[in-house]
């Protein structure tokens, strides 16, 4: 056994002898299972590695580390949980392999243990994904169907003011269900480094006029103000890319602060500035370094959790432009969110 690089590798790897007592930790299996090298050699396994399934089931009561046939040599990977010497408990990914004699009894087990708590986390996350995706597909369809099937059968019965509305309705969901859409197509991209920007002359402060008295109808009455002085520049930038991060911003803004939602701008050198402040309480700063992370929430807000995207996408964005996104809480509440853009040519 070349100890030297088992000592280099990320993974922990343990080798139990054929008494199931610990021979051998390298470094990465001492920081996973907290027991020393020294303490842990001699010990049986299980004490070491305490093992057990989702189910609870510890993996030595059942035997399973080492398999009745004869003829294994090594066992698939298998997700487990790992109590380590100070009562944490962590996701690991467990593989071993069996070093047998003439007669396929085992000698020695050479065991892997990859920490893999980040990938359940991911995985977690995919999966509320899902579920929230789909709840927000489902919930403006439901709308959009119901306004139209009503419309169908009842034209006659309404008015032109009522039918106005409901195509109004019906408008604003399908808008819903385009920015999700669009949402997930940008993620992609993003990962893959393929999001493509359409340069030309852009004027931020009609796009936020346009953003704020078309989301103003849906923000319950909170007044939404755009306020750039006259002399605010154009720059070079892609218009659609630049409204859908003003529309996330004042959409997060919606959904979980409180008061007046103000969009202003002003110019610095070869830069712009974009704010979006809002008047409620401000985030609790455990959550600014973590804000702009995919999948993450920071509350649940008054109109549902939404997908945990938009402030990650909408950083990708500005970045792309070769600018920055930073979030400030102020100091008698609200936050402040502010997109510095390169003018460009």
């Amino acid at each position: 056994m070349n100890e030297p690089v088992l000592e280099r590798l990320p993974d922990g790897v343990a080798v139990v002898g054929g008494d199931l007592r610990i021979e051998y930790l390298n470094a990465a299996a001492e920081a996973l299972s907290g027991w020393p090298r020294a303490e842990a050699i001699g010990r049986p396994y299980h004490e070491v590695l305490a093992l057990r399934d989702a189910a609870g089931f510890p993996l030595h009561e059942r035997g399973e580390l080492v398999p009745r046939l004869r003829t294994v040599r090594v066992s698939p990977e298998r997700e487990l949980l790992l109590r380590r010497r100070d009562g944490e408990e962590r996701w690991v990914a467990v593989r071993a392999a069996f070093d047998r004699d003439e007669t396929r009894h085992v000698r020695a087990v050479l065991v892997t243990i990859r920490d893999i708590g980040r990938r359940r986390r991911l995985d977690h996350a995919r999966s509320d994904l899902i579920a929230t995706v789909s709840h927000e597909i489902r919930s403006p369809l439901t709308s959009v169907k119901g306004f139209t099937s009503t419309l169908l059968r009842k034209w006659e019965r309404f008015n032109d003011e009522q039918k106005r509305h409901m195509l109004t309705m019906i408008n604003h969901d399908a808008d819903r269900v385009t920015r999700l859409l669009t949402d997930l197509l940008d993620v992609s991209r993003l990962e893959a480094g393929r999001l493509e920007l359409k340069r030309q002359e852009v004027d931020i402060a009609q796009i936020a006029a346009h953003v704020a008295d078309r989301l103003g109808h849906a923000s319950d009455g909170r007044p939404i103000e755009a306020r750039f002085p006259e002399s605010f520049p154009k720059i070079t930038a892609d218009p659609a890319k630049v409204e859908q991060v003003i529309v996330n911003l004042v959409e997060n803004a919606i959904k979980y602060a409180e008061g007046s939602i103000v969009v202003s701008g002003e110019a610095s050198g070869d830069e712009v500035l974009v704010h979006v402040a809002d008047g409620g309480p401000g985030i609790d700063p455990r959550h600014l370094p973590h804000i702009f992370t995919k999948f993450y929430r920071h509350g649940q807000g008054e109109r549902g959790s939404g997908t945990g995207l938009g402030l990650y996408i909408t950083k990708g964005i500005v970045e792309a432009h070769r600018g920055r996104i930073e979030v400030a809480r102020g100091d008698e509440g609200g936050t402040t969110f502010t997109i510095v853009l390169p003018r460009g040519e």
